[in-house]
């Protein structure tokens, strides 16, 4: 009998078990579910976001060049469409480097051309890029910096990218005449950037998200301020990417926000590391004066998109080139062998239907001498990552040029290309 008891009183205390088990493992699927379901849901949210925010600055692209073609505009008008458009265009670039640099992070493909940094040049360098908009606010920009707060080993552009969030973040979420500071300064054994602004603050229900991607404070149609919400992100990853920490203080909403990155110190007498060249990130921009000229030198262009086609052939003839503007391969083998004067230099799109421009260039180099077979040819194409530059350079270009490209650069590409620039 006692046997027997004590067997019921075992198995009831294993059922018990398997019950807790199984109400353990359904509470665990419904979080992953709910988890799940927030992680669409966000993902949505993006996707809508991206949309509006990468069709907002097309609207007044589109607006204003509908406006110039009528040909019926003063000087004033003219250059205020050139402006916005400008403005919109580099809008754009900016967004799209965003969406790239999220896709390396989350990818593990994102790299850092390491050396010596110091950080004062670097963060002056941040604040003369974001002072113009601080301007146009009538937002005081402040800084503080130690001069001798040591350098650090990272990847200069990565820095003063991390420093320019944060900046632009403040600003944007600053009402006019408000303030933002920064303040550089060593403390034992790291360095410390802090950026603090007298804006909108963050919600204590949003702070602990304010670095997640995906995640928006407002995400709502109605939001009042634009953007795709990926700087926080990049910010972090960036700074992690450097050995550091970065965190976000905020009293409440209306009350401002400070962020706080901070770098270790490098080793004294560290030899830094050679970065790789790379190129020229959105956002720089050369004055365009045809320096170096391009007279005498037949260029021939390839690109499936008339608008490119008509850019790039009014940019060269400008500068003294002339220009054979061609649609498709079949196009550009057909200007080359025909052609009773040799072409001096090919710039050709990769991504072009029925024929890419590596394909091109394989037709081309199988040609003979005589008829473009060794010609000079510059990659230009909206693929821009690390691997499209290696796989152009390895198909036979001896030059890549990411778009959007600033006709300053590509005239000196050229102009390098043709023999035109000497001791430099």
């Amino acid at each position: 009998m006692a046997k027997e008891i004590r067997q019921r009183k075992r198995a009831e205390e294993e059922r018990a078990q398997l019950l807790v088990q199984e109400q353990k493992a359904r509470a665990e699927a419904e979080k992953a579910r709910a988890e799940a379901e927030n992680l669409n849901r966000l993902k949505d949210e993006f996707l809508s976001t991206v949309s509006h925010e990468l069709r907002t600055p097309l609207n007044a692209i589109l607006g204003w060049s509908q406006i110039l073609r009528t040909k019926r505009v003063d000087e004033a008008t003219m250059n205020r469409a050139l402006e916005t458009i400008g403005r919109n265009a580099r809008s754009q670039a900016q967004l799209v480097d965003d969406l790239l640099d999220i896709s390396r992070i989350i990818t593990g493909k994102i790299r850092l051309d390491v050396q010596t940094v110091e950080l004062l040049p670097v963060i002056e360098a941040a604040m003369d890029t974001v002072r113009p908009t601080a301007d146009a606010k009538n937002i005081r920009l402040q800084s503080v910096l130690d001069p001798a707060a040591g350098p650090v080993l990272g990847d200069s552009e990565r820095l003063q990218q991390i420093v320019w969030n944060l900046l632009s973040n403040a600003i944007k979420f600053t009402s006019k005449h408000g303030r933002v500071q920064v303040c550089l300064q060593r403390i034992n054994s790291h360095v410390e950037i802090v950026v603090a602004d007298t804006g909108q603050g963050i919600s204590a229900e949003f702070l602990p998200y304010v670095f997640e991607r995906f995640r928006q404070a407002d995400s709502s149609i109605t939001r009042s301020f634009g953007g795709l919400g990926l700087g926080l992100a990049i910010v972090r990853q960036l700074v992690e990417l450097h050995g550091g920490t970065v965190h976000a203080e905020s009293p409440g909403e209306g009350q401002g926000s400070t962020f706080t990155v901070k770098l270790p110190l490098m080793a004294v007498g560290l030899t830094a590391i050679e970065p790789e060249r790379v190129h020229p990130a959105v956002g720089g921009s050369v004055p365009f004066d045809c320096s170096p000229r391009l007279d005498g030198l037949r260029i021939l262009i390839v690109d499936d998109d008339a608008d490119i086609r008509d850019l790039l052939t009014y940019t060269l003839e400008v500068c003294g080139a002339e220009v054979m503007a061609a649609v498709s391969a079949d196009d550009a083998i057909s200007a080359l062998t025909a052609s009773s004067t040799p072409m001096d230099i090919l710039i050709s799109d990769i991504g072009m239907p029925d024929e890419d421009g590596y394909a091109l260039l394989r037709r081309v180099r199988a040609l003979e001498p005589e008829n473009g077979g060794k010609i000079p040819a510059i990659a230009l194409t909206a693929y821009a990552r690390t691997q499209d530059r290696r796989a152009a350079l390895l198909a036979g270009f001896q030059s890549h040029v990411a778009k959007p490209v600033e006709p300053a650069e590509l005239i000196a590409v050229i102009a390098n290309l043709a023999g035109r620039i000497r001791g430099i």
